[in-house]
């Protein structure tokens, strides 16, 4: 009898034009993390997490490493991971996630090859590290989560300094990766066609052009993805897409069928087939019913993705 396939969950989370930083903080992400859920699941950002409470272990896949109050712990996208609370306790945790490639192209505009040296070491692996251990990575984390909590003025250009700063203390911190191959767990293979997906999932793709992002045959390229992510690239684009009308159905007024056309999809019938069968209701049902969206925002999970299996 075979075993089940572990599900994977993509958490996706977008980060303001202008900073670049998205802060998820008080009392709402108090609550008992894991323990009843089974899957892993991976951020299009980079996840930086401070423990103001409680402990539990990380699921890293083949590392479970524990962490405590203070800790706190570096996860560079898509990297496969879960938290767990000690059973029955509650953890206070609080997040910032930063799209750091945008962050290093404004700070760095002429250096390529620096940006790229600085997101491969802090790409190279996830971290659980302890405050009284790195004060200065600590306190800048925190600082920059003050500054979006309070929102004092210029608190954007204070909070975009220090996030620098922080980036650059963590690419000390992992050393140089000569070879980042293994970063991501197992996505790293696909990691290219991840990353084309989220920069073009607004235009036409096909999956040849994937697969020429990750230097492999389509055929090759479609079983690795088939393996790493337990859906197809075109299912895996359209969620992207519907994730995208999501964001736009609730920010803003734009009417539907302009909605289709700004994420994507070829028509406003294509987009109505798609966010039914990965939302379970219609574009307009969705958009009049905030507090289901809202409660599938407080839960981390944007988009249900029980069919990852």
């Amino acid at each position: 009898m075979k075993s089940p396939k572990a599900q994977v969950q993509f958490r996706y989370y977008e980060t303001p034009p202008d900073c670049h930083m998205l802060a998820l903080l008080g009392s709402n992400w108090i609550r008992e993390y894991g323990n009843d859920l089974d899957e892993l699941h991976f951020h299009n950002c980079l996840e930086l997490g401070y423990c103001r409470d409680g402990g539990g272990a990380m699921d890293f896949g083949d590392e479970k490493p524990p962490y405590e109050k203070g800790s706190i712990t570096v996860i560079p996208p898509k990297f496969l991971h879960h938290t767990n609370s000690r059973p029955g306790k509650k953890c206070h945790w609080e997040f910032l996630f930063a799209d750091v490639d945008s962050i290093l192209a404004e700070q760095f505009p002429e250096h390529s090859y620096i940006r790229a040296r600085l997101a491969r070491r802090i790409n190279k692996n996830a971290l659980v590290l302890r405050h009284g251990e790195h004060p200065q990575i600590a306190n800048l984390l925190l600082a920059i989560m003050d500054e979006h909590r309070t929102k004092p003025e210029h608190y954007i250009d204070s909070s975009k300094g220090m996030m620098q700063s922080l980036i650059i203390c963590l690419a000390r911190l992992c050393g140089d990766a000569a070879d980042d191959t293994g970063a991501g767990n197992q996505i790293g293979a696909i990691s290219a066609g991840l990353d084309y997906v989220a920069k073009h999932f607004r235009e036409k793709i096909a999956v040849s052009m994937l697969a020429k992002a990750c230097h492999m045959s389509e055929t090759h390229f479609r079983r690795m993805f088939m393996r790493s992510m337990h859906i197809s690239p075109l299912a895996y684009v359209n969620r992207m897409r519907v994730e995208a009308a999501c964001t736009l159905l609730f920010t803003t007024n734009i009417a539907i069928g302009d909605i289709a056309l700004k994420c994507g999809f070829v028509s406003i019938s294509a987009m109505n087939r798609n966010f039914r069968e990965i939302m379970g209701m219609s574009p307009t049902q969705c958009r009049k019913d905030k507090q289901y969206y809202e409660r599938k925002l407080s839960d981390s999970r944007i988009l249900p993705y029980e069919g990852w299996r």
